[in-house]
């Protein structure tokens, strides 16, 4: 067969396949058979709706009634049964030779209502299943949204690959909005406004944050500011409090009564006119000594008073 119509989904978890990786050339090698000509047994118990067969086949990697296990025993063993049939898809051809359709057995599985324990068991053997497209871009949660698939299915596939609810498929269709052609169209409605509501609390949970972490810096920054400013204003108090005292000294000494000011700044100047004046009466005294001698030397001793 030429081309090769599956797609997979990149990872979106940041994994990478080293040049040291242990995978072999046949496990990397995309497989894929003709539904009319050469389809695999699994993809057609799927269809036939063989359960057990399946869940018997997952888990002991043979068939019911199957001698392939005598084979082995004489020629060795094959590579596992399971991981091949799991991983080849299975593509359907016009009469023209185009592709009608391409899709692995978990696209199958779940179009044909297969229990979760089959899904289960198709993903645990080949994980990369659900990241892979069918022809029409459809990943398996595309399929579990369209054709109703039970919760447990659902909730199981998306959490193997939330991203999935994103991918689009061909006409730009979402998973969701596959649910309005299947029987359970409310489905979608019900997961999307959750979806809303989630991202809305989560945003609003980050604002919360971002809020909160804000605010403890401001704090913290206005704790700081108002400490410097309260000790600002007890140094300015403090200052205008010694000021004052000052101002009230120097009105004191300027409005002090007459009595202290005499007594504080005139009492000097008091004691030197007093001073002044005691000279002065006893140079008019020597004066007038010295007048009297003149005069009773001149005329000679005065006489006495006569008293009475």
């Amino acid at each position: 067969m030429d081309s090769i119509c599956c797609k997979v989904d990149t990872r979106d978890d940041g994994d990478s396949n080293d040049g040291g990786s242990s995978s072999t050339d046949d496990e990397e090698k995309i497989l894929e058979c003709d539904y009319d000509s050469k389809c695999t047994k699994l993809y057609k118990s799927i269809e036939g709706k063989k359960w057990d067969e399946i869940l018997y086949f997952m888990e002991t990697g043979k068939w019911y009634f199957d001698t392939t296990i005598f084979t082995s025993i004489f020629f060795g063993s094959g590579p596992d049964p399971r991981y091949i049939e799991s991983r080849t898809w299975i593509t359907a051809l016009d009469e023209m030779g185009s592709v009608r359709w391409c899709q692995l057995p978990l696209h199958a599985a779940i179009t044909f209502q297969a229990p979760f324990e089959v899904v289960q068991k198709l993903v645990e053997t080949y994980p990369e299943s659900v990241r892979c497209a069918d022809d029409q871009d459809m990943l398996p949660l595309h399929y579990a949204f369209r054709f109703g698939s039970e919760d447990k299915v659902l909730a199981y596939i998306l959490e193997e690959f939330p991203q999935a609810l994103k991918k689009k498929a061909l006409r730009d269709r979402l998973p969701l909005d596959m649910a309005h052609y299947s029987s359970r169209p409310e489905r979608g409605t019900i997961i999307e406004c959750y979806l809303e509501t989630s991202i809305a609390e989560a945003l609003a949970d980050r604002l919360e944050k971002v809020r909160y972490s804000r605010d403890s810096e401001f704090q913290s920054s206005s704790l700081e500011q108002n400490e410097k400013q309260r000790r600002l204003e007890h140094e300015l108090m403090e200052a205008r409090t010694t000021i004052q005292q000052l101002d009230a000294k120097v009105r004191d000494s300027r409005t002090a009564p007459p009595g202290l000011r005499r007594w504080n700044g005139g009492s000097q100047r008091a004691s030197k006119e007093k001073k002044d004046d005691d000279s002065q009466e006893l140079v008019e005294e020597e004066t007038s000594d010295k007048k009297h001698k003149g005069l009773s030397m001149m005329f000679g001793r005065p006489k006495k008073q006569s008293i009475g």
